[in-house]
């Protein structure tokens, strides 16, 4: 059996205050035994018996407490072990010479009692404290001889006075020592909880920044916020900012699109009393807005209400971007998904009438020795490749654009306007097309200056491709306006115009505004696109027969 076991059982202790105080008194229940030994055997030694069935007593509620102790019934050992010796020390000293030192023991009974009863009862440790006091007093000024007095050899007094200040001083200091050790395991643990306390800390603050969590805690019935350092500083803050928050401050931080499911998502939870969480954008310092996901948890007060409310928000900001990204993505996969099947249909249609034709005029040409029908078929068969070349080009257009990253450059808008109509010059001037490039000289943008000149180069020659040239005076005007950081690019001409039931459809791709149009319909299909790239739009107006005036919007930088 081990020294634990003996003096306190085998049985767990849970509290180890419990234990330490259980060994305290178990150990005090064996100095009583070891106390009453030695005065049986100095008193019998000396031929003094009047005390042997005293100490006998003592001896027996040493060994009674120190059962009571192994059961567990603290409060009990105590009490049997400060009336016995407080009873026994008081008849004692009643009886005993004044100048035996049995009075030394008066201050262990009150110290024993100060250390054994406080922790469970500190009103009851008060009361055995002062108790010594009392019997001490009443032992010094009345004689009640409970006891027959014992009669002493004049060098027993003295020899009791030595024996009873060492024992009185070896029980003192053992209570003494006791508290020195348990004031130095309060030391120990404390400075291990400390520890511990500020290791969690730094754990704690390091998983917070791995996971980008700012804490806060709502306390629902002062509508009080307070929030972490860190929850200001994912939004931009500092440690000074932001103080006694609200509830609905709070709400003002929230994107005007997330507000109403917010708002619902605070109230059905602070009903249900069940954790939750929020996706939602918070405005930042700056302005901007950031994605935020918002976890809370509940902590009810004793009516069964929301009390307090302890939640964090951790930045999903990346996360929701690449979420919109690839949405984006799936999106502009299905599209082009229906475009390509689209452009395989009508491209291969398109590409085969006029291999078709080619092929038949080819024949004709074999059947014919006339120098004349030859020419004519040889210029028949220019067109069809040239109109096939067309369309090439504009499928390669798209292509270019679809495929390759934006080259932000300076671009001079006139100087571009001229360089694309030198190219057109010749169709242009043959048919005697007036063109007016009205536009400052020293306007520049930041763009893609390739994806541009395609979005000009297709409308003006859609502008060429449908005039009306047997008016007086057919024209093509190309101007700018400047609007604050946006640039207005208008393409106006008096052909044929586009009756107003097909403005919506003419940037579809293949689409044709009626049956006679030469085109394959994929310019201003490509238009459109090209425009998307460079964050601009377009927009027309026109009637059947009044010409049209088409309108290119762009930003004054990439």
């Amino acid at each position: 059996m081990s020294y634990r076991d003996l003096l306190v059982g085998k049985a767990e202790i849970h509290s180890r205050t419990d234990f330490k105080y259980a060994m305290l008194r178990s150990q005090f229940a064996g100095i009583m035994c070891v106390v009453s030994l030695f005065y049986i055997l100095l008193d019998y030694a000396n031929g003094v018996t009047v005390f042997i069935a005293l100490y006998g007593i003592l001896g027996g509620f040493g060994i009674v407490s120190f059962i009571l102790n192994r059961r567990q019934h603290y409060l009990a050992a105590t009490v049997v072990q400060l009336l016995t010796i407080n009873i026994l020390i008081f008849i004692f000293a009643d009886v005993d010479n004044p100048y035996g030192g049995v009075f030394f023991y008066f201050i262990t009974c009150s110290l024993a009692a100060l250390i054994l009863l406080n922790y469970y009862n500190h009103t009851l440790s008060i009361v055995f404290a002062l108790l010594p006091i009392v019997l001490g007093y009443l032992a010094y000024t009345i004689e009640a001889n409970l006891i027959p007095e014992p009669s002493y050899e004049p060098h027993m007094i003295r020899v009791n006075f030595v024996a009873n200040f060492v024992i009185g001083i070896l029980s003192n200091a053992f209570m003494v020592y006791f508290l020195i050790n348990r004031n130095r395991d309060a030391e120990q643990t404390l400075i291990r909880t400390s520890t511990d306390l500020k290791r969690s800390e730094e754990r704690y603050s390091m998983a917070l920044r791995g996971t980008k969590a700012g804490i806060y805690e709502w306390r629902v019935k002062e509508d009080l916020v307070i929030v972490s350092e860190y929850w200001k500083n994912l939004l931009g803050y500092s440690y000074t900012e932001l103080q006694n928050l609200t509830s609905q401050t709070f709400l003002t931080f929230v994107h005007a699109d997330d507000l109403v499911q917010t708002t619902k998502s605070i109230a059905v939870h602070l009903q249900d009393h069940l954790p939750y969480q929020n996706e939602l954008r918070l405005r930042t310092k700056s302005g901007t807005y950031k994605w935020f996901q918002d976890s809370g948890v509940f902590q009810l007060g004793t009516d069964g209400s929301p009390r307090v409310v302890v939640g964090s928000i951790i930045d999903i900001d990346e996360r929701k971007k690449a979420e919109e990204e690839l949405a984006l993505k799936n999106i502009q996969l299905a599209k082009t998904n229906e475009e390509l099947d689209r452009f395989v249909y009508s491209a291969s249609h398109d590409m085969r009438a006029p291999l078709s034709s080619l092929l038949g005029l080819i024949h004709l040409s074999e059947k014919t020795d006339n120098p004349q029908e030859v020419s004519l078929l040889l210029n028949m068969m220019k067109d069809r490749i040239k109109t096939m070349e067309g369309f090439i080009k504009e499928v390669t257009d798209y292509s270019r654009n679809t495929r390759l990253d934006l080259l932000p450059t300076p671009v001079n808008l006139k100087t571009l306007a001229l360089e694309i109509i030198q190219t057109l010059a010749y169709p242009l001037m043959n048919k005697k097309v007036r063109i007016e490039v009205l536009i400052d000289s020293t306007l520049e943008i930041l763009t893609d200056p390739s994806r541009l000149k395609v979005i000009i180069n297709n409308l003006v020659s859609n502008a060429y491709k449908y005039h009306r040239f047997d008016q007086a005076d057919p024209y093509i005007i190309i101007s700018t306006l400047q609007k604050g950081d946006h640039v207005l690019l208008t393409i106006k001409d008096n052909g044929t115009g586009i009756s107003p039931e097909h403005h919506t459809r003419i940037f579809d791709m293949f689409y044709r505004a009626s049956e006679s149009s030469e085109g394959s319909g994929l310019g201003l299909y490509i238009v459109k696109e090209t425009l998307d790239k460079l964050k601009g739009n377009i927009s027309v107006q026109s009637s059947a027969g009044n010409g049209a005036e088409f309108t290119v919007t762009l930003p004054l930088s990439l």
